[in-house]
């Protein structure tokens, strides 16, 4: 991802007409209501930062997590991050438990099969009334499941398999 930075922004909105972030966004909406900026909010896999600006008005304190320095140099530029941290997300978050009022994590989980480790994490670093916010590549409805790797590497994922992963975290599937 490193060597994809400089291009990834273009080649999402002109090839692939991108909208993971603005989804979590009005997911986020939905959820919590009108944005207060009183969160403390992960942008868990932020790679450029798309979602920082969509989902800064709720956040007190926006960090912003990803494996590439390239990406996150990009992420850098969007001017709404208070921190930017270079590390694995399941890491990441079980180094620090209940830290987090949200969680939101637009187009990451395709970069894992199973989601019970990362879900687990994510579930420690919630606090108490947390949210966590995903997108992922939907499996049709006779693969629910299931983790499927695709083509491309990247993986879709069956529904029972994510309200599974979720609810073995401890998390509320809403």
């Amino acid at each position: 991802f490193d060597t994809f930075a400089a291009s990834f922004e273009r080649v999402l909105n002109d090839r692939l007409h991108y909208r993971a972030p603005q989804l979590c966004a009005d997911l986020l909406a939905e959820t919590l209501g009108a944005a207060a900026g009183a969160l403390d909010m992960l942008d868990a896999g932020c790679g450029t930062g798309l979602c920082g600006p969509l989902v800064a008005p709720w956040a007190r304190h926006l960090v912003g997590v990803d494996l590439s320095g390239g990406m996150l140099a990009k992420a850098r530029s969007k001017g709404v991050y208070a921190e930017l941290v270079k590390a694995e997300l399941g890491d990441y978050l079980r180094r620090a438990p209940a830290c987090w009022d949200a969680i939101i994590c637009a187009d990451t989980l395709c970069y894992f099969g199973g989601l019970h480790e990362v879900m687990r994490a994510a579930a420690q670093g919630l606090r108490p009334g947390g949210v966590m916010v995903y997108t992922v590549e939907a499996l049709p409805d006779d693969q629910a499941s299931l983790a499927v790797i695709q083509p491309n590497g990247r993986y879709s994922h069956g529904r029972a398999h994510l309200d599974q992963a979720s609810e073995a975290a401890g998390l509320i599937v809403k």
